[in-house]
């Protein structure tokens, strides 16, 4: 169990919190009661936002009774209506209000619950024990991933109902009903100016459930990360596609950051980025970059890169390669005269070929692997091996150039020559995982041996 003692309370905000209320309102003719059933939305120790299908005046006040999640005592309190706004529908208001006279007792009881909901404290004791990875699960404490290994967190466990709180506390009102729908969302989240999060909620056995994978907001250079030169002379390539592939978790994400950056600090060009969540954030210094976030700004990958090409950009970057519509128009931006850095999850750079050829009905693996031979400029495999002294974890790397040799086997589907040809390319810069691996043992940067 990791230690979490020590971490700075952040100020605790507004929850997610849908239970049902009565609303008691006086008419002020013949000053007869009425009462009203609503729904909250969310909560904090100042007021309540609540969803109603007939209006409220502002500054009108009315007395409000529910009951919070595990407690038994009915709260009942009078409020004043601070804000109305029309629902996402158009049918229903969203009426806010704050509490005007709330007892001292039921004031503690929803700070409690605030407190124990808090995922700000989570995230803050992932960010101190730098876990690459948080999983939220019910039954479970909170679980993080620190250089590879799974860690129980020293925190009571979940269950699925806190879940639930503490993520849509973090979603707003278009995600919550998209996941409602679907059953599963990515977006991400800035948890302050150096921590983002970028975050996958699921459903599991009838539970809602959440992992939140740790990025750092500031950008790693190529150098920072221990990636190869060759890298530099991709990011330099004016058009045709660079694939950068490796299992999950291993950093392909940051290196394509690390390449937009380089990119945007040598020249001037139009980057747009396609991504399932935004992870990175950019700024303009030389280029323009515009990040497009699959779901929010735009329907799919395949979607976006055929609007791409309405956008005057010199480079695309597609964080998923995972659908045949998606792969198609990769190839074609890239054939086109666009340079098209692109991430594919395979093990290595022949099963990410292989793959993507795959995606496609048997009677086109030919042509797309044609296709393919044509515009493939290079390729980069990572994996992340764990330091000597387990403290870290250092990148591993195996680089393709897409040489005459390489075109010619891609389009001729003889894939398992490449492994040969990265063997023997030196010249070209090119070196294998092994190679690559073995060079990190000799210099006593970790204990995985490859001989």
């Amino acid at each position: 169990m990791l230690n979490t003692a020590g971490t700075q309370r952040r100020k605790i905000g507004r929850i997610f919190l849908k239970i049902p209320m009565t609303c008691e309102t006086i008419n002020a003719i013949d000053n007869s009661y009425r009462t009203k059933n609503v729904i909250s939305r969310d909560i904090n120790t100042e007021g309540i936002l609540f969803r109603s299908d007939e209006i409220f005046p502002l500054n009108s006040q009315m007395n409000i009774t529910f009951k919070l999640p595990v407690k038994k005592n009915i709260i009942s309190t009078p409020i004043k209506i601070i804000r109305v706004e029309v629902d996402e529908e158009g049918n229903n208001f969203y009426i806010g209000a704050v509490f005007t006279q709330l007892d001292e007792n039921d004031r503690i009881d929803i700070s409690q619950l605030l407190e124990r909901i808090d995922i700000n404290k989570i995230l803050e004791v992932a960010i101190k024990n730098k876990a690459s990875d948080l999983h939220l699960t019910a039954g479970s404490p909170p679980i993080i991933r620190v250089f590879g290994e799974l860690e129980v967190l020293n925190l009571p466990a979940l269950d699925a109902s806190d879940i639930t709180l503490m993520i849509y506390s973090l979603m707003g009102k278009q995600r919550i009903k998209e996941f409602e729908l679907t059953k599963d969302v990515d977006f991400g989240i800035q948890y302050d100016l150096e921590n983002r999060f970028r975050v996958n909620v699921h459903q599991q056995r009838g539970f809602l459930e959440a992992t939140l994978r740790w990025i750092k907001a500031n950008i790693l250079s190529l150098e920072d990360l221990k990636l190869p030169e060759v890298v530099k002379d991709f990011t330099r390539i004016k058009d045709g596609l660079v694939l950068i592939t490796g299992p999950a978790g291993s950093g392909k994400t940051t290196t394509m950051a690390a390449m937009v950056e380089l990119i945007n600090q040598e020249k001037k060009a139009v980057i747009i980025i396609l991504e399932r969540a935004i992870e990175y954030l950019h700024s303009n210094v030389k280029s323009i970059i515009k990040q497009r976030e699959v779901g929010v700004d735009t329907n799919s990958f395949a979607a976006a890169i055929k609007s791409c090409f309405r956008q005057d950009p010199n480079v695309i970057v597609v964080g998923e390669l995972g659908d045949v519509e998606t792969i198609k128009t990769v190839l074609y931006a890239s054939a086109a005269g666009y340079m098209v850095i692109a991430s594919c999850p395979a093990p290595n750079i022949i099963q990410a070929i292989d793959m993507l050829a795959n995606a496609f009905p048997a009677e086109n693996r030919k042509q797309v692997l044609s296709q393919m031979a044509t515009c493939l400029k290079g390729a980069i495999c990572q994996t992340l091996l764990p330091l000597k002294d387990k403290k870290g974890r250092i990148l591993a790397t195996e680089v393709l150039v897409a040489n005459e040799a390489v075109r010619t086997v891609i389009r001729n589907d003889e894939l398992v020559q490449i492994s040969e040809i990265i063997q023997t390319g030196a010249t070209y810069k090119m070196h294998s995982m092994t190679h690559s691996m073995h060079n990190l043992y000799q210099q006593g940067l970790t204990d995985v041996y490859t001989p």
